[in-house]
């Protein structure tokens, strides 16, 4: 198993706008998964997961979507069609390359990957942790003005308000809190949203302890009323196309998760059309289950889905038969 740069030579490496933050991962097999990140998350929140399922026999890739791991301002300049467009052409691309495709996705990217799926054919999808319902034990009070806030306040102004995330920020693993607490500083917090409404706003200067979090590896701590905005309108397309899912879909989801509850898991599983479809409930971690206490469950659980020991074995079986005979 290697990991690709952009220079080599290989099926993945003029994959469709292609970032430097995407992890790609690949071992000459014919299966690919292709992974999608939670809004306002990034592809490292995959990384543990990509490796998994690369030992396991697939290749790789995890994307970065449009307006991600660069500023909130960019993020908020993008849409829910434009990260849509993004995921169906990379995996159009992908399609022509391998003979079996998955896709899963986490969080809001959950949703992404079932709307992926009715857009290009797929041979699976992993839906974890799915967000229709804000319905998890720790969901903010603000959540539930959000409904009339975005209908009150203008477009051109939502990027102005905000919900700061906070702990235990998805996980349950108390280090993995710790770390994540300490990248997100008040300073850097402050000098985000200042960059959302001042155009000419530089962040502090280096060293002197006001830079924002590194949003190519710990995401943004902000959710822009703008992105959720977006959030809102991707869970209306996806619910009302749902019926059309009709791929091999397992779906996984923490039992007490903090922010989105089992009832997003049992919705999917109800109003999608797949034939083989499975719910998979973990028991001790919380929304972001791909770093959190039971992320090789997780890995497990999409391996033995998406059958990427048998796809690794029959590739191998093919490779010795293709492999030149001394005579």
């Amino acid at each position: 198993m290697t990991m690709k740069t952009a220079k080599g030579h290989d099926r993945l490496s003029e994959m469709v706008d292609r970032q430097p933050t995407d992890i790609v991962l690949q071992n000459g097999r014919n299966s690919l998964v292709y992974l999608i990140h939670g809004i306002t998350g990034t592809p490292v929140e995959m990384r543990y997961l990509a490796r998994g399922l690369a030992r396991r026999g697939g290749d790789v890739y995890a994307t970065t979507l449009p307006g991600h791991c660069t500023s909130l301002r960019n993020l908020v300049r993008t849409n829910e069609q434009q990260w849509c467009d993004h995921i169906a052409a990379q995996l159009t691309y992908a399609r022509a390359r391998y003979e079996h495709v998955y896709v899963a996705g986490l969080s809001a990217g959950s949703l992404l990957s079932l709307e992926a799926s009715t857009l290009v054919p797929v041979d699976g999808v992993g839906v974890m942790s799915p967000t229709f319902f804000y319905d998890g034990w720790n969901t903010p009070w603000s959540h539930a003005i959000l409904p009339m806030a975005l209908k009150l306040v203008p477009e051109s102004l939502q990027h102005l308000l905000f919900h700061l995330d906070g702990p235990p920020y998805g996980v349950k693993d108390t280090m993995i809190q710790a770390h994540i607490r300490a990248s997100y500083n008040p300073r850097g917090v402050f000098h985000e949203w200042v960059n959302l409404w001042w155009e000419g706003h530089e962040s502090g200067a280096a060293g002197n302890g006001t830079e924002p979090p590194s949003a190519a590896s710990k995401g943004y701590p902000l959710f822009p009323l703008r992105t959720l905005t977006e959030i809102d309108r991707l869970m209306k397309r996806v619910k009302k196309n749902l019926a059309n899912v009709s791929a091999p879909t397992v779906i996984l989801q923490a039992s007490d998760d903090d922010m989105t509850g089992p009832r997003n898991a049992q919705f999917v599983h109800d109003e999608i059309a797949s034939l083989r479809k499975q719910i998979v409930l973990l028991d001790d971690c919380y929304h972001v289950i791909t770093v959190d206490r039971q992320r090789q469950a997780v890995v497990n659980h999409l391996a033995e889905f998406f059958q990427l020991n048998t796809h690794a074995r029959h590739g191998s079986e093919e490779q010795r038969q293709n492999e030149p005979v001394a005579r």
